[in-house]
């Protein structure tokens, strides 16, 4: 499944407005049902709830401010989970990753069903603590990369159910990459991936 471009994203810089990732995508955008039209969804749906965890035990920030809270404290949150086996690029991250499903209350997308991914996510149970952003530290040291460096997520799989497959692009390896705007970033990123 694709997501949103740029809601998986480090290093990038934005001079005029905006740039911030969005850390989630929506899974239909047909008002006023909100169906499952991205296609891909359903592994990525059905490997959710193959992993899903107890919403008392995640951790996340929704809403105006990104408030943390727990997941099971917010009447959006449907579904969350923790992924073991996840890779980048065929290769394997050796830590868990967390994704959500929220259903939006807002008045503009009542009813909207997005995946949320935000690195503030985090999961603790029975001893375990894991969170989100471990998750993309671990990743940068795997991929050979820096915290500077400008890369991003623009698909996601589920193999196995129990398997989370990202491709990713790196950018720069070394440094963080400025566009003059979100629509100039856009252009390139997307010639990247048709490569």
């Amino acid at each position: 499944m694709r997501i949103d471009l740029s809601s998986l994203a480090f290093g990038s810089i934005i001079e005029k407005g905006g740039g911030t990732p969005s850390w989630g995508t929506a899974l239909g955008q047909s008002q006023p049902e909100y169906k499952f039209i991205v296609e891909g969804c359903e592994e990525i749906l059905i490997g959710m709830l193959y992993n899903s965890v107890n919403l008392h035990h995640v951790s996340l920030p929704l809403g105006k401010g990104g408030h943390v809270d727990i997941a099971s404290s917010f009447e959006e949150c449907h579904v969350a989970s923790v992924f073991r086996k996840v890779y980048i690029n065929g290769i394997r991250i050796g830590y868990p990753f967390i994704m959500v499903l929220i259903k939006e209350l807002s008045a503009s997308h009542t009813g909207r069903r997005s995946i949320k991914y935000s690195d503030k996510i985090a999961y603790a149970y029975s001893g375990e603590r894991l969170s989100n952003q471990e998750f993309f530290r671990i990743a940068r040291q795997k991929l050979g990369l820096n915290w500077e460096s400008c890369w991003f997520i623009y698909e996601m799989r589920v193999f196995n159910q129990d398997e989370l497959h990202f491709k990713a692009v790196v950018v720069n390896k070394e440094y963080s990459e400025s566009y003059h705007d979100a629509a100039e970033r856009k252009y390139h990123w997307l010639s990247l991936i048709d490569k």
